[in-house]
């Protein structure tokens, strides 16, 4: 028998050489999808960022108007909302200011931390986070979460710190920690006026 002998496979009869014809074929075919699913990933997996910075903004404006409809504390500017108390930036016209911190955070913005970017991204979204500056043993005994929070200040002596948020791209649902050290999802939320964007990895606005 030679190497162009008839096999019968599911019933198809094919020479070896139409064998390795159609596997060619089904190969380049697998490649060239490999660039529009690798497209679709990426796109899945920045909507899927783009969701917890919405949820994240959405958080804070629940918090504003709740403080707008229910007495809060003027005194120290706090509301309590589903069992957590948010410290808020003074009263604004006839509505409530931003959420900064928690109760045991920063009593002012210009003493803004990580820590209370952190904890404010936790209540507000549900969602866990680590710190650059997080020397804690039991710190590194455990997988970090995906979302690292950062407190941060543009030039001006005039510019109040505002919280981001950084989470490796492709680290979400779609993830398959192929890039996870070579780019990243970035979201600002800046307290002073409530705004929340996405930005790109420099800092400026998608």
């Amino acid at each position: 028998m030679t190497s162009f002998a008839v096999v019968n496979v599911f019933g198809l009869e094919k020479t070896w050489v139409e064998w390795g014809i159609l596997t060619t074929i089904i190969g380049s075919l697998s490649l060239a999808a490999s660039p529009a699913i690798e497209q679709v990933m990426d796109y899945a997996d920045e909507v899927e960022f783009r969701y917890l910075a919405n949820a994240f903004a959405g958080g804070v404006k629940n918090v504003q108007m709740r403080a707008t409809l229910q007495p809060i504390d003027r005194q120290s500017d706090m509301v309590t909302v589903d069992g957590m108390t948010f410290r808020l930036l003074p009263k604004n016209d006839s509505q409530a200011g931003q959420p900064y911190a928690l109760k045991g955070g920063a009593t002012d913005l210009a003493n803004l931390s990580s820590q209370d970017c952190g904890a404010l991204f936790n209540a507000l979204t549900g969602q866990s986070y680590w710190l650059e500056n997080d020397l804690r043993p039991k710190a590194f005994t455990r997988p970090q979460p995906l979302v690292r929070a950062i407190v941060a200040k543009d030039k001006g002596i005039r510019s109040s710190p505002y919280c981001r948020f950084e989470r490796p791209v492709r680290a979400g649902f779609w993830g398959d920690d192929s890039s996870a050290t070579l780019a990243r999802h970035v979201f600002a939320y800046y307290p002073a006026s409530g705004r929340v964007e996405v930005l790109r990895k420099t800092g400026e606005v998608k």
